[in-house]
């Protein structure tokens, strides 16, 4: 099992070690925001509360540098570096915000919402931007919400390499972390809380090309965090809670086998809390 890199809702980033639960915490996000966005390159470890971005040293966890914490926050979520850039999902105003090496700011991308001609209103005219990544030579970008619908289906929105739309395809519910293994496409499925205006089936786990293939209790855990190695798939999240709890809610990591998707083993810890995002440790 390869060690991990936990971005979670207690604004920590944590080294945890699947194979002898051992973890440090190694860095915290001085805004009291939880993380989420976690992405290495190079020598360094960019990660992102919902309102800021931190560079920082792979050694040892020391920064190097930070944006500035915007109060208009863009909601970041998770990120990706291709090509000396750094891609981020601003989540809160249907964006793509892309950064150079040392944090700057060097363009925005707007992403259209599912009713373009619609003014964007935060839950009723937006898409959830949850991750972006590229794969061979398209990008894709997770939307928690593929219509005007709030928890109802998900989707994938394709670009090309110019960040120009070249389609968008259903793909789950609720969704988070959308990637490819071993070529197939994959996400994590959730349930919300809000039953009675969820409009999928009230079910979760992974999700792979269209099929459900490992489900857990939709009333125990939350995951949003997705990472592998070659031998095992690692679902990252937390206990359920209320929202305003939820920086007390438990880790909870599904490990599946990669091979069949069974679960390995399922571990919990209170003293990390809940994963927001997850990557191995380079």
């Amino acid at each position: 099992m390869s060690e991990l890199l936990l971005a979670t809702e207690g604004g920590q980033i944590v080294a945890f070690d699947p194979s002898t639960d051992q973890h440090s915490w190694v860095f915290h996000s001085s805004d009291d925001e939880a993380m989420m966005g976690i992405e290495a390159h190079g020598e360094h470890l960019y990660v992102a509360s919902l309102s800021r971005i931190y560079k920082l040293r792979l050694s040892n966890f020391s920064k190097v540098a930070e944006t500035e914490f915007y109060e208009l926050t863009p909601d970041f979520h998770q990120m990706q570096f291709y090509d000396g850039r750094l891609h981020v999902t601003s989540t809160k105003i249907n964006e793509i915000w892309i950064y150079d090496e040392d944090l700057q700011l060097v363009e925005t991308h707007v992403v259209a919402p599912p009713n373009p001609k619609r003014r964007i209103k935060y839950k009723k005219n937006y898409n959830h931007l949850n991750n972006i990544i590229r794969h061979e030579g398209r990008f894709y970008i997770d939307l928690n919400w593929l219509t005007q619908k709030q928890y109802a289906s998900s989707g994938v929105l394709v670009y090309d390499e110019n960040l120009e739309e070249i389609e968008r395809f259903e793909f789950g519910w609720e969704t988070h972390d959308f990637q490819f293994i071993d070529g197939k496409r994959v996400a994590i499925c959730a349930t919300s809380d809000k039953g009675r205006r969820v409009k999928h089936v009230r079910r979760s786990g992974l999700m792979v090309e269209g099929e459900l293939v490992f489900e857990h209790d939709s009333d125990e855990a939350f995951c949003k965090g997705l990472c592998y190695d070659d031998e095992f798939i690692y679902l990252c999240g937390g206990r359920k809670m209320e929202r305003k709890h939820r920086k007390k809610s438990n880790s909870i990591i599904y490990i599946l086998n990669r091979n069949d998707y069974s679960l390995a083993r399922k571990f919990e810890s209170a003293d990390i809390k809940a994963v927001k995002g997850a990557i191995i440790r380079p």
